[in-house]
């Protein structure tokens, strides 16, 4: 079933409570998707580029470039992106030079939320109305899923630091823990959870943008996270109807979907697999893994799902064992995607610190690997970016163990 179709917002104030005010009123209307925020003009006109959204809500008042220069730089060089200017200021001087500038509407501050939504909806709508041949698609997050035929195999710790090397690209990712009943995802970042998918699902008749959005869990890069169930009793409340709902209402919403699943192939797996672009499946060198990885693989081919998508990953890779890489290509049939060596010093480091690798150790071999699989995912420009700073200190995991974290 194709995915409903929304007018795509971004909001442009340098008010951190403007933006989360307008974010919660529009949280109500199913037709419309925030794609992004920003506080000034010149991180508007970088995220343009980035989210493509229809129409963004910019203040005039920001730093850098104030909002009616970079409305008049986004009719030039954006004219397909229309702009609804935001003032408390209501003189009619300030309405004239909003459209001069190219702006479609202007809202004085405060408006109401239904004030809002009409808003964009009515300049939405008659843009679209004057192109017969314009058809409304969303940016759709590439999903990336993680598998392995048996626990222990680093899936968890691969996943983790992959989104959080994403995020530090700028890439707008969302992490999704869907070993329901003993999901590692928060342990291994270090994240003492008070709100998970069981809170997206608990009570809820119907699973909305708005409740996966209140119920996500924020990392230091700037990874969204939707955490497993606190208690293995709550898996039984999720059910494949929730992990579609929840992947076709995030799936516009970002630009990189990593799941991190439990060792088997159940409902609930094979509705992931419904939305997966790229199957991470990882094996190790030990021949129960080998062994149970080819049984998966014809399992796979078995419920027809898209081989091709299938990407073959080497874990804890370690020289002069007798087999190899090229020894696990030919036996599988496979190509091998990427090699992950072993280094259970740095990884052990780096979990007990709760501080992925690719963070705490840049340089280390394993932060280089997952290097390596971002450069086949990522156009060159992007690799090119320096990671973005932390939002803040780690956490250590002492506190969490200790409960000390608030």
């Amino acid at each position: 079933m194709p995915l409903q179709q929304r007018i795509k917002v971004l909001i442009a104030d340098d008010m951190v409570e403007l933006r989360s005010n307008v974010r919660r009123m529009l949280s109500s209307a199913e037709n419309i998707l925030v794609v992004a925020e920003c506080e000034d003009g010149e991180d508007a006109l970088k995220k343009v580029v980035e989210f493509a959204p229809h129409i963004i809500l910019m203040d005039i008042n920001m730093p850098k470039i104030d909002g009616l220069k970079a409305t008049e730089m986004l009719a030039k060089d954006h004219p397909e992106i229309q702009v609804v200017i935001m003032s408390v200021q209501s003189e009619q001087e300030y309405f004239r030079r909003a459209m001069k500038a190219g702006a479609k509407d202007f809202l004085t501050k405060p408006f109401s939320s239904s004030d809002l939504i009409e808003t964009i909806t009515n300049v939405f709508n008659k843009w679209v109305k004057d192109r017969p041949d314009f058809q409304l698609t969303e940016h759709n997050a590439q999903v990336l899923t993680f598998f392995s035929t048996k626990g222990g195999v680093g899936k968890t710790t691969l996943a983790a630091n992959l989104a959080v090397g994403l995020a530090q690209k700028g890439k707008k990712t969302l992490l999704i823990d869907v070993s329901l009943q003993f999901g590692d995802v928060a342990i291994t970042l270090n994240l003492k959870p008070s709100r998970s998918i069981f809170n997206v699902v608990d009570k809820e008749e119907q699973v909305t943008a708005a409740n996966i959005e209140k119920n996500l869990t924020q990392h230091p890069s700037g990874l969204d996270l939707l955490l497993a169930p606190l208690e293995p009793a709550y898996a039984e409340a999720i059910k494949p109807a929730h992990i579609k709902s929840i992947l076709e209402l995030m799936i516009p919403a970002y630009q990189y979907i990593i799941i991190d699943t439990a060792p088997k192939i159940a409902e609930i797996e094979l509705a992931l697999l419904d939305h997966t672009d790229i199957l991470f499946l990882l094996a190790t060198l030990e021949i129960s893994s080998l062994k149970n990885t080819k049984m998966c693989l014809k399992t796979f081919n078995d419920i027809k799902f898209d081989t091709s998508k299938i990407k073959l990953v080497l874990n804890k890779d370690i020289p002069n064992v007798g087999i190899g890489p090229a020894d696990i290509e030919a036996g599988l049939a496979i190509p091998m995607f990427a090699v992950v060596p072993m280094d259970s010093g740095t990884a052990q480091k780096a979990l007990n610190t709760g501080e992925p690798f690719v963070v705490k150790f840049p340089e280390s071999s394993l932060a280089q690997s997952i290097e390596e699989i971002m450069k086949k995912i990522l156009p060159a420009e992007e690799m090119a970016k320096k990671p973005l700073p932390k939002k803040s200190a780690f956490f250590k995991i002492k506190d969490l163990l200790t409960g000390s974290v608030s």
